[in-house]
């Protein structure tokens, strides 16, 4: 039985054509070669709170399977294989702000700020949500997102998202009373919904944060 993260040498040399990031500054080749070293779940502490690696190593991940699973038999992975990867992850980060999905009549993409947008109105309509927000107060995640939306002018894209992945952050205030865990598990059931179902994405990760409890308005 071969080495799982073989092929992974050949990866190197693909990526020998420049640096490419993404909105929060992480390099593209670097996290693609970390999948394809079989390190994929292993996060730094920066991509355990960024949406934009989370987004990436997850679609990622899927792309790379077909990889690791040639590699895990007692067979080369054909070059062809791999070029029609490479292919692939070029076409997804040619802009990082918007996903792709790539259709017989073309490609479609959606700016991440629609995503961010779509996800914001859908918790709001959760009963018991008083105000959702694609942002939070955790100083790190909330300085990450600052510095990365306000440079590319999206306010408020506290989302990652590649290809037809994405990873959403969303911070909500409930009203008081209220069951913040069973809201928190709504909102994250019905934005996932809602974002496949509406932007045609195939991978949905929401992250919530209850962030503030506020009284119940007057009758």
């Amino acid at each position: 039985m071969s080495d799982p993260t073989a092929g992974s040498g050949a990866l190197r040399d693909l990526l020998r054509r420049g640096s490419r990031e993404l909105a929060c500054g992480a390099s593209v080749d670097e996290l693609l070669e970390q999948v394809a070293d079989g390190q994929g779940d292993q996060l730094t502490a920066h991509q355990q709170q960024c949406p934009h690696c989370g987004a990436a190593l997850a679609e990622f991940r899927q792309l790379w399977a077909p990889v690791h699973e040639y590699a895990r038999a007692p067979v080369h992975t054909p070059a062809r294989l791999k070029n029609s990867v490479m292919k692939q992850v070029d076409k997804l980060v040619q802009d990082v702000w918007y996903t792709l999905q790539l259709t017989e009549g073309g490609s479609i993409r959606i700016a991440a700020r629609v995503v961010a947008a779509v996800a914001r109105e859908t918790a709001a309509l959760v009963p018991g949500v008083r105000v959702a927000l694609g942002r939070t107060t955790d100083s790190r995640i909330a300085a990450l997102v600052a510095k990365a939306t306000h440079r590319h002018r999206h306010p408020y894209a506290a989302v990652g998202v590649l290809g037809r992945t994405a990873v959403v952050e969303l911070a909500v205030a409930v009203t008081y009373g209220d069951p913040a865990h069973q809201m928190a598990h709504e909102v994250q059931r019905r934005v996932m919904a809602e974002l496949q179902q509406k932007i045609g994405l195939q991978t949905v990760t929401v992250n919530v944060i209850v962030d503030d409890v506020l009284p119940r308005p007057a009758s």
